[in-house]
């Protein structure tokens, strides 16, 4: 792993890049490239992306597996870059990349970094990759106090729990969970605090004073409080709220040792930063490969780099369409940010448009003069995942143009469609209705085909943890209760539960135990925390 400083070429493209870059008004992070051979990458792609990673026999395994993939031509070894986002970034290039497709992949980081830094889920974290190799250290000092066979245990409970980190969830360890530990208050809550306060023009004394007193409010509401700082003060925390970052909370508040405390700390900061990836895949490729464009269009004009014709090739081949079921987000993205950008260019982003009816009239529609059209796609980046940008923006003829609804024949029989949903067919092609497909998609960026688990009492049948599954027409696999709640109680050490539906399971010495329940809302379960009430009652 070398920077890319040390390459004369290589280190001239760089700056070009990022000068361009600042003339087309990108806002970056620090950037730091280097150059990988193909083994550097597999290994990298094990370590989650980052250049160090705690013991795991695992990992070995596999960079051995995929190089013998790789030597017998059963998988491809090509990788043309990996980028880790944060503040400052780092993005790994192949080695064995032509000069123009090193260039070409530098400006793609350029598009994700700054989509990373401005998004509304703020992906971009300061010193994230610098943390994990320091909890990485801890962790190997760790090994030898808590003894390989426990850590491994402990490594793979903690794994299995991938899908428990939600940290942009509605119902986040902010929004969830209440305590008096200044550390666990994060800044940008207490500006937000500090700009809500309003200022009269006489004294709160005064203001009391003139108020009729209601002594039984007063001693009702001291009474309250006293119970939170109570618990607060025994726990360390109360839960106020569902809380759906289960990994999060439990890297803050398990019951464990310092060293079991590195490894879930470690364990969440790798994945943590998923739910951002599947949150902003379509916008965040699209941006990036957008502002690649650009970028390489301005290198050619000045004959930085050469070769076009092979990068028009790598271009279009990356840009391939697929079925929305199996989208090419690069397809997807960047030809959605083209034609928003042409929409804002002739002014058709409003309600006027909406509402007109002559079809030549909104053909002819060119009423743009005034707006900037990039900075109008900013701001849906600074405001919008991909949920949002999708309802908004991506129209039933955009489907069709984008062959979104076209399904190879064999696929669509396999798939089992029903017949209602067909458009028209040829020999070879299936086309749906746009409208199945928006559908669909949409309902697929509400939770990706996730269940929605949340813990909702932390002191169930004294210490136990109690989760609740908020059914959405689909139930939970039966055989996966039971090892997932085995691993949850590895960690808590106490009894683990799960309500679903009308049953509870319960973890405990080693048995897992099902019982009937009347079954409960999920707004019921949300309005009894609210009141500081125990959520079930068994």
């Amino acid at each position: 792993m070398i920077r890319t400083t040390k390459f004369k070429d290589l280190h001239k493209i760089e700056k070009e890049v990022l000068e361009i870059s600042k003339d087309l008004g990108r806002t970056t992070p620090e950037i730091r490239f280097f150059s990988l051979d193909a083994e550097e990458f597999m290994s990298l792609l094990e370590k989650g992306v980052y250049p160090a990673s705690p013991m795991n026999i695992w990992e070995g395994k596999n960079v051995i597996k995929k190089r013998f993939m790789n030597e017998t031509g059963r998988e491809t070894g090509i990788y043309y870059e990996v980028v880790q986002t944060g503040n400052p970034s780092y993005a790994y290039l192949n080695e064995n990349n032509s000069l123009t497709t090193q260039a070409s992949v530098m400006a793609h980081v350029v598009g994700h970094c700054e989509f990373s830094e401005i998004n509304v889920l703020k992906d971009s974290d300061r010193d994230r990759s610098e943390k994990i190799i320091y909890l990485v250290s801890k962790i190997e000092n760790s090994i030898k106090n808590m003894g390989h066979k426990q850590y491994t245990r402990y490594r793979n409970a903690c794994e299995s729990l991938y899908g428990f980190a939600m940290p942009s969830s509605q119902y986040s360890l902010i929004n969830s969970v209440e305590t008096n530990s200044p550390s666990d208050i994060p800044e940008e809550e207490s500006v937000v605090a500090d700009d809500k306060k309003t200022f009269s023009s006489y004294s709160y004394t005064l203001q009391s004073i003139l108020q009729p007193i209601k002594i039984e409010e007063i001693i009702t509401k001291d009474e309250m409080e006293k119970v939170k700082n109570e618990i607060i003060d025994r726990r360390g925390y109360r839960l106020k709220a569902p809380c759906q970052d289960i990994l999060g909370f439990l890297s803050k508040y398990a019951p464990c040792s310092s060293s079991e405390r590195y490894v879930l700390e470690y364990m969440y900061s790798m994945t943590k930063h998923h739910q951002f990836v599947i949150k902003t895949q379509v916008m965040n490729e699209g941006w990036a490969i957008y502002w690649e464009h650009k970028i390489m269009m301005e290198m050619f004009k000045k004959k930085s780099v050469k070769d076009v014709i092979d990068y028009c090739k790598v271009f279009s081949g990356v840009c391939v369409p697929r079925p929305y079921f199996m989208r090419n987000p690069y397809h997807l993205g960047y030809n959605m940010w083209k034609n928003i950008e042409e929409l804002y260019r002739k002014g058709k982003v409003c309600i006027e448009y909406a509402e007109e009816k002559d079809v030549r009239v909104k053909e002819d529609w060119n009423r743009g003069e005034g707006i900037n059209p990039i900075e109008r796609m900013e701001n849906i980046v600074k405001t919008t995942t991909d949920c949002e940008f999708l309802r908004r923006f991506l129209t039933y003829e955009m489907i069709e143009e984008f062959f979104l609804n076209r399904i190879p024949i064999q696929l669509f029989l396999m798939l089992r469609f029903p017949d209602e949903c067909i458009k028209k067919a040829s020999d070879k092609y299936i086309w749906i209705e746009p409208k199945v497909v928006k559908d669909s998609m949409l309902d697929f960026f509400v939770d990706f085909g996730r269940p929605a688990i949340y813990i909702i009492d932390t002191d169930f049948q004294d210490g136990g943890l109690l989760l609740y599954h908020r059914h959405k027409g689909r139930d939970l696999k039966e055989d996966w209760i039971g090892p997932a709640l085995k691993n949850i109680n590895h960690i808590w050490k106490a009894p683990t539960n799960i309500v679903t539906q009308n049953f509870i399971y319960t973890f405990s010495g080693s048995k897992l135990l099902k019982r009937s329940v009347s079954q409960i809302e999920f707004e019921e379960v949300r309005e009894r925390l609210a009141n500081d009430k125990k959520p079930i009652e068994i």
